[in-house]
Order: structure tokens, then C-alpha cells, then sequence
């Protein structure tokens, strides 16, 4: 392919690709140089929609997220994966464009890395929609919707309801029951399915901005907020061995309670949720697995940020559920 070729082809997938980028291609004499520089270009463009949260085209979503453009699957795939003969094919891409149809724009895509070879190209993957109707100038939150899908059995075809801040860029995920019946099994899939999910989230959404409005007037005092940071802690110290007696010598519930931001500040139940929230996702806070975790002689590990997003839903959601029954 020649260099004015593959030129064209980048602007063609991404119109918004950086001018002095696709000038300095065509200054480029080795052709592998340019196809180097290319996806570069391709890609520096890409991440930067994700950033600003910008419409993501096809090319954009399989540069991200490469399984959600697979549109077949043949009865031997589905055989070898071990599925049931009923298992009913959902192209994530459909549903793409069925939610584009109904005027949501994907902005994010990812999958996760496939642990067998044999389930590569099948794995689970998340995008992520919004609505240009909810983005109002001056909003400091606004409504999500997160799309999950495998092709490997191991993750039924979800619709989640989100909350997008501005301020941090974490995400309130609201528990499906707040939302509808949002769990889909690989069965059969079509148009008026989605559209019916959608229209209830269209419909509930002013109940749920009306809830976090509630937290931001809910002022808490120091007790409920290390009650409330203890409780976000057991979301992820899950054994049976953990309960609200013991956990605040595993876990450094300062670290959960620490202030990052300005905005943060104060004792509201809405900044309280974002700090935590911020600190259980992030891994943003210490823990000791022998000995009591503010004693001096006590060895303590940094908690990892939770990567799986399969897991970070299920928390966030968790954790909602605990900051709406305070208000």
C-alpha cells in the first residue's frame, strides 16, 4: 500500500486524526515507517474520544475492543466452546448499533485478556454508552449505560445503569433492580428486547439523578462514616472471617476516608461515597493480613485497584445500594 494510500485509510476511520500527525506520514520514505506512524496516529486520536468521551466509530470500537466486531459463529465454534445447542449468537456489534438507532453513542470499549487460547477472541468485553440529551452544560453527573457481553458462555449479554462524574471520572453504578431487568441470556436477541430496556432506563433515570441530588443533602457524622467505610470494606475482604468487629484492624479505614480532592471534602454522604469509592476501585488504602493494621510492628501490603470489570460493576453496585439507604 502506498503512503498517499494509507493515508486515506487512516482519515477515512478517523476523521478527527491529527492533521500535523498525517503531515509528517507523507515526509516519511520507508512505507513500514509509515504504517508504524499510522496506527500511532490512529491510536493517539482514539484514546484521546475516549477521554473527551466523543462518538466512537467501528474502527475506533475494534481497535479497543476486537471481539466486539465478531459477527458469526459457526455451530463447531459453539460446539467446541462446549456451549448448549440452544446458545443463541449476540453480535455485540448489533447491539452497537441498535443502541446508536436509539441515540446512544458508544464512547469506551475493553475486553479482558483471555486466560486460553482456546477462549481468545470470545472473551468478555465492556462499552460503554451515553446519551448526547443527558450531557447538559454545567451537569456534574450524568447517566451511563454499560454493555457486557462474552461469546465463551462465561458472561451473559448485561445492561447496567451508570453514573458518569465529571469531577473524578469514577463511575456510580446503580444495582440492576434500580433499573429493570437487565440480564440477558444468549437465547435469542432482538431490536424491540433492547428498545424495551432502554425505554426503562429512560424512565428511571430522573429517579436516579433525584437520588444522588438526596446524597449530596445527607451529612454524615464521624461514626457513620467509618461505619459506612468499614461496610465498603467487606466488599472486598469477603471471608467469612471478616465482619464489622475485625475489619477496621485489616483495613486502613483512614486510607478509605482520605481526602484527594477539594471536592471531596466534607462530610456529606456524597463526598464520603466518592472517596471510598474511589479508594475500594483504586486500591487507594493499605491492609495487613497478620496483625492489626495501625500497630507499628505490623507489615502492611498496598491494596490493588480492582481491574476486572466484571467485579468493579458488581462493587460499585454494592456500593451504591449502601450510600441510597442513608438517604
Amino acid at each position: 500500500m502506498s503512503k498517499k494510500e494509507t493515508i486515506k485509510n487512516i482519515k477515512r476511520m478517523n476523521p478527527d486524526v491529527n492533521e500535523n500527525a498525517l503531515n509528517e506520514l507523507s515526509e516519511l520514505n520507508n512505507d513500514f515507517d509509515v504504517k508504524i506512524r499510522a496506527q500511532k496516529a490512529f491510536t493517539d486520536a482514539t484514546q484521546e474520544k475516549v477521554k473527551n468521551h466523543q462518538a466512537l466509530n467501528d474502527s475506533e470500537i475494534e481497535l479497543l475492543c476486537p471481539v466486539a466486531m465478531k459477527t458469526t459463529m459457526t455451530n463447531k465454534e459453539i460446539t467446541e466452546l462446549g456451549l448448549s445447542k440452544h446458545y443463541s449468537f449476540v453480535p455485540t456489534i448489533d447491539v452497537v448499533n441498535d443502541l446508536r438507532t436509539l441515540g446512544y453513542d458508544c464512547v469506551d470499549a475493553t475486553q479482558v485478556k483471555s486466560r486460553k487460547k482456546s477462549t481468545n477472541g470470545y472473551q468478555k468485553h465492556l462499552l460503554t454508552f451515553e446519551h448526547p440529551d443527558y450531557k447538559v452544560e454545567g451537569a456534574e453527573e450524568y447517566p451511563q449505560l454499560l454493555l457486557t457481553n462474552s461469546h465463551d458462555g462465561g458472561n451473559a449479554f448485561t445492561l447496567s445503569a451508570g453514573i458518569f462524574r465529571l469531577v473524578c471520572s469514577n463511575g456510580l453504578v446503580i444495582k440492576t433492580e434500580d433499573y429493570g431487568t437487565a440480564r440477558l441470556v444468549h437465547k435469542g436477541y432482538s431490536f424491540e428486547t433492547i428498545r424495551e430496556l432502554v425505554n426503562e432506563f429512560n424512565v428511571t433515570v430522573t429517579n436516579v439523578l433525584n437520588k444522588v441530588t438526596a446524597m449530596k443533602e445527607v451529612q454524615l457524622t464521624k461514626d457513620q462514616q467509618i461505619e459506612f467505610a468499614k461496610q465498603a470494606a467487606l466488599l472486598r475482604f469477603t471471608a467469612k472471617s471478616y465482619n464489622e468487629d475485625n475489619i477496621s484492624d485489616v483495613v486502613d479505614i483512614d486510607d478509605l476516608l482520605n481526602v484527594d480532592r477539594k471536592e471531596d471534602a466534607g462530610n456529606g454522604l456524597y463526598e464520603v461515597f466518592n472517596r471510598v469509592q474511589e479508594s475500594i476501585v483504586q486500591g487507594k488504602y493499605s491492609y495487613s493480613s497478620n496483625g492489626k493494621v495501625k500497630d507499628a510492628d505490623t507489615k502492611t501490603r498496598k491494596a490493588r485497584p480492582i481491574k476486572n470489570f466484571k467485579q468493579s460493576i458488581s462493587v460499585n453496585q454494592k456500593l451504591s445500594e449502601l450510600a441510597f439507604a442513608l438517604v
